[in-house]
């Protein structure tokens, strides 16, 4: 907390009032948010719906009426067996209408005996379909009993019931849009996805980039969760016959698999041939499904059957995932438990599915998104870590071709002192003899002497073998020179594991801060600076030691810049990040006349 205090009081008050602003702006829309979802999960015009799950009785062709303790169940029944639910309707409404769903049933309605809905004629093996059933009841229906009839020609889904809703049209209507409004939200979402990985898989292939078949195989696969996202809500049933939305619906499930195991195949790094048995297995049921109801041979329903060989197909891609986590593959370690919830949630919906023990609830469906959305935040870090890799290369060779360019300035300046002195040494030997020749001992000692201090201002090229190290102190013995500082190196060691970038700032804010504080010297004091490099394993250390005078702010046992505006105050910040980077550590000392500073790197 007290830290917190020191920052809000350093923060400038501009700062400190836009975070504020905006934290209450996202209160606000959250707030708004959650008033306006909250009206799509319950509309005004739902007010009016009532739910008739209750105080229904069924019968059979064997059985007499029997009591259904709920609408969120039923009996067991054989193919083609006809399921008939009694109720006397006992709440009244103005304008009334009841709403029926069904899947694969065929449905009839009647009331007190009288026919009031029907579907189309059918064979005994035709595929009914699921529907949603809409029917207008006659004003006088009150406390009379209603009749409904299921029948299917399949007997996984012969004797099921859902729940029977009575209300308005208008409010019928917005109860079905209410319901669904979840599932197209997340549809629009799972097809941005997916239709956005596709358009950027195919831009890098035209680019000349390597094709990424991994990420085309969950773009395809979140377009097709996207569509199978809402065949099986409320709103689906307006748009679509009954056959086509059972031919979606199904036909979407036995084929979503595909581009998923194809995903796995190709993200695999260690296990990738053990994948081609669940791709061959997943590739050729859904395929296999498809054209088995394009050429009539037998309905997508029939082969729910048999839908434990794909649950069996991605338990085995389950086992792949983890085995290729323990591998350290990245990709699985972050989608290895998502994929192990979404199947975990399968299970438990077909085990709804299969004991009618409630409403199948379908919640697979949103882990499964969820699966997706990991995915792609992986992708979209793995994005941004190559950019960011590929920007950090292109900076050091920015960084290296600057240095290359000033090194070759100094060695360039260098040899033009060497060449002009090896010029004049002629001149400079054939004076000497005149003095000794006249037998001038002093003239030629004092003539030596200035020739040594001349060719002693020479700088020297090379300082290291350490290419960057050698360019930085290079340039930063130029800048001495120039004002006046005497340096003094000890450069035995060198880096061995360090990245450039970090070696180029650790150096560069080192050595700027010491001839900084040499310039700020008053006049006639001593500029001295000595810096030390040295191994003492398994860490690198680097000594500055530079003259100073003046006072040295300090807080909380954190030094402070006393230089003003922006831009400022950093480059201890960034010596410290550096060490920290490194499992190092920052020391510094200081007196009255000089300023030391000791970076150690962890550098192996």
């Amino acid at each position: 907390m007290k830290i917190l205090v020191n920052r809000l009081q350093k923060a400038e008050r501009g700062n400190v009032v836009f975070t504020i602003l905006l934290l209450v702006c996202a209160v606000f829309t959250a707030i708004f948010l959650n008033f306006y979802f909250k009206g799509y999960r319950q509309p005004y015009l739902m007010k009016d719906v009532i739910d008739l799950s209750d105080g229904w009785k069924y019968s059979t062709e064997d059985r007499g009426q029997t009591e259904l303790a709920t609408l969120r169940t039923g009996p067991h029944l054989m193919a083609g067996e006809t399921m008939t639910l009694w109720r006397t309707l006992d709440k009244p409404l103005q304008e009334a209408a009841i709403l029926i769903r069904s899947n694969h049933q065929a449905v009839h309605v009647y009331l007190e005996g009288k026919k009031l809905y029907s579907d189309p004629a059918l064979g005994s093996k035709e595929n009914p379909g699921m529907a949603l059933h809409l029917i207008l009841l006659p004003k006088d229906y009150w406390n009379k009993t209603l009749q409904i009839e299921f029948t299917s020609p399949y007997a996984l889904y012969a004797g099921r019931t859902s729940p029977i809703l009575m209300g308005t049209i208008p409010s019928l209507e917005a109860y079905a849009l209410a319901q669904s409004m979840r599932s197209v939200i997340f549809m629009a979402m799972c097809l941005l996805i997916g239709i956005g990985i596709i358009a950027l898989v195919l831009v890098q292939t035209l680019h000349g980039s390597r094709p990424q078949w991994q990420n085309l195989a969950i773009g395809v696969f979140a377009v097709i969760w996207a569509l199978y996202y809402v065949c099986t809500e409320y709103i689906v049933y307006q748009f679509f016959e009954p056959f086509w939305v059972s031919a979606f619906s199904l036909g979407l499930y036995f084929t979503f698999q595909i581009p998923l195991t194809m995903y796995y195949y190709f993200s695999f790094e260690h296990y990738k041939k053990w994948m081609l048995p669940a791709v061959i297995l997943h590739s050729s049921f859904g395929v296999g499904a498809i054209l088995l109801q394009l050429f009539n041979i037998t309905d997508l329903p029939h082969l729910i059957n048999i839908n434990n060989i794909l649950l069996t197909g991605l338990s085995y891609t389950i086992v792949l995932t983890v085995l290729e986590a323990v591998k350290k593959n990245r990709m699985m370690m972050m989608t290895a438990p998502f994929l192990m919830i979404a199947y975990c949630s399968m299970l438990y919906n077909f085990l709804v599915f299969y004991t009618r023990h409630g409403v199948v609830p379908y919640s697979y469906k949103d882990t499964y998104f969820l699966l997706i959305l990991c995915v792609l935040v992986c992708n979209i870090q793995q994005f941004f870590s190559s950019y960011y890799q590929g920007l950090q290369e292109s900076t050091v060779l920015t960084l290296q071709n600057r240095l290359a360019k000033d090194n070759y300035e100094h060695i360039k300046f260098h040899l033009q002192e060497v060449g002009g002195l090896k010029h004049e040494i002629k001149n400079h030997l054939a004076a000497l003899q005149t003095y000794l020749t006249d037998g001038r001992y002093d003239e030629a000692k004092q003539y030596l002497e200035r020739y040594s201090r001349q060719s002693g201002a020479i700088a020297e090229a090379i300082y290291h073998d350490h290419f960057l190290v050698n360019a930085v102190i290079g340039n930063f013995m130029q800048r001495a020179q120039a004002l006046d500082v005497k340096v003094e190196l000890n450069l035995k060691a060198g880096p061995m594991g360090i990245a450039d970038p970090d070696l180029y700032s650790l150096f560069s804010n080192l050595l700027d801060n010491a001839l900084e504080a040499c310039e700020a010297l008053s006049p006639g004091r001593g500029r001295f600076i000595s810096l030390l490099m040295a191994r003492r394993e398994p860490y690198l250390s680097i000594t500055c030691i530079n003259t100073r005078e003046g006072n040295i702010q300090s807080e909380n046992g954190e030094i402070q810049t006393i230089k003003h505006g922006d831009g400022h105050g950093y480059g201890l910040w960034t010596i410290r990040r550096i060490a920290d980077t490194y499992d190092g550590l920052v020391d510094i000392d200081y007196d009255e006349s000089t300023f030391t500073i000791t970076v150690a790197l962890k550098d192996k």
